[in-house]
């Protein structure tokens, strides 16, 4: 007995690779007669059935293990089914009787899977059999099962493009759920293979709706994401590209930095940290300006806007953060006194030596008495 199954074992080892597939699943059955194998495993289930476990079990119940062990594809519609169901409340109290589960075990097992979609949900959409396939060995959130079918049910046009894109990568519960929130078109879901995960397309829409005024991605915009431009660049792109407030000075031989691709530009062109200023030159609260005098260098500076008291210089560099030399700084201060602009600085700097320390003790008896109201 030893010595045969020995045998067996080494000529299924040594011919594995050129046996058909049912002669091996033959061979593997009767030999898990004499392996420590069980009918039931729970991390395993677990691990295949996801949250679909509850749905699992409460058909498969003890053979649960069928499941496992059936070919992935024809796993994933198995779970299609089961997702039906339970979004349907078929498992809610007081959940099938013993005869509707022998019948809905026995139709799993027997019937083809275009029936078993048709039958669970009223039609089977080109397609939808293929794209489940490429979901991959275990079971995803009910609702993508569901929702994937709504949308090729609703939008038969959409299988191919869908299939387009997973012949470069599996199906995941990301890109069903970029396929919802996206216009259902072929551009729309090659954009949605653009992103990553659903969250990378939630976090983007944040500020590109603040940014455009618009809560979905624009045909132009959807179009630059599915030729290839990364989502963050573009929104980078249209943050950079809005105009910052009308320039107050107007002078000759000073250009503004009108936007933020400017102010970019002129960053690594003096070789300085001016665009990390984006923010504040967006609201209005400082201005960069390029002054070019004749038979100088050119000089890239800022004013800051302090409320009723107007713009003060905050600073003027030359390129690669160099000082100016006095003569230049000079100048550069004639002409922003004619234009209205302090350079000694700001008030607040200014008013520092004059205002004496609060008294700690009011300071505290304020945020008491704040904190009791």
């Amino acid at each position: 007995m030893h010595i045969d199954l020995s045998r067996r074992i080494t000529k299924l080892i040594c011919a594995a690779d050129n046996i058909s597939p049912i002669a091996l699943k033959s061979e593997l059955l009767d030999l898990a007669r004499h392996c420590q194998v069980v009918p039931g495993n729970r991390f395993l289930v677990n691990a295949v059935c996801g949250s679909l476990e509850g749905a699992v079990s409460a058909v498969f119940g003890p053979l649960a293990m069928l499941l496992v062990m059936t070919e992935p594809r024809r796993r994933q519609v198995y779970f299609a089914v089961l997702a039906r169901l339970e979004a349907d409340g078929a498992f809610e109290a007081p959940g099938l009787n013993e005869m509707a589960r022998a019948d809905l075990l026995t139709r799993l097992v027997m019937s083809r899977n275009e029936h078993l979609i048709a039958h669970a949900y009223g039609s089977c959409p080109t397609g939808f059999i293929r794209l489940i396939g490429r979901l991959g060995d275990c079971a995803q959130q009910a609702a993508i099962y569901t929702g994937l079918f709504t949308l090729l049910d609703r939008y038969s046009e959409l299988a191919q493009p869908l299939l387009g894109v997973c012949q470069r990568r599996s199906l995941t519960d990301d890109l069903v759920e970029l396929a919802q929130a996206l216009p259902p078109t072929s551009l729309g879901i090659r954009a949605a293979a653009r992103f990553e995960t659903m969250e990378e397309y939630r976090s983007l829409m944040r500020p590109y709706e603040a940014i455009t005024g618009e809560s979905k991605l624009t045909n132009a915009h959807l179009l630059r994401i599915a030729e290839g431009e990364a989502p963050g660049n573009l929104l980078e792109g249209l943050y950079l590209d809005l105009p910052f407030p009308a320039p107050v000075l107007s002078c000759p031989d000073l250009t503004y930095v009108a936007d933020g691709k400017a102010l970019v530009h002129t960053s690594r062109e003096f070789s300085n940290c001016v665009a990390d200023y984006v923010a504040e030159a967006l609201k209005g609260e400082r201005q960069f300006y390029i002054w070019s005098a004749p038979k100088a260098p050119q000089v890239v500076f800022s004013i800051n806007s302090e409320g009723p008291f107007g713009w003060y210089l905050s600073e003027a560099k030359l390129a690669n953060n160099e000082k100016l030399p006095l003569r230049l700084r000079r100048e550069l201060e004639e002409v922003l006194r004619t234009c209205g602009v302090r350079v000694e600085g700001s008030v607040e700097r200014m008013m520092n030596s004059y205002r004496s320390n609060p008294n700690p003790y009011m300071v505290h008896e304020f945020f008491d008495f704040e904190e009791a109201a």
